[in-house]
């Protein structure tokens, strides 16, 4: 999972007025390495490096009114 793809299905999401959006929480589980890599990309693309990255257990990140959580396996 990339951050790249998160951002694909959640377009796919908002573009389908069949799904209703309100309260939609998406979870995805991912092995450690893989949730550690997109932890890794959404802190460098949101945080411009001001700070030292530290690892979350629970990601979540909400695109359009839709709550994406990223867990570890």
């Amino acid at each position: 999972m990339t951050l790249e793809k998160v951002l694909e299905v959640a377009g796919e999401l908002i573009d389908n007025d069949n799904i209703p959006k309100e309260g939609l929480t998406i979870t995805y589980s991912l092995n450690k390495d893989t949730h550690r890599k997109l932890d890794e990309e959404l802190f460098y693309k949101t945080n411009n490096n001001l700070s030292n990255f530290k690892h979350n257990k629970t990601i979540e990140v909400n695109l359009g009114g839709i709550t994406f959580l990223f867990e570890i396996l």
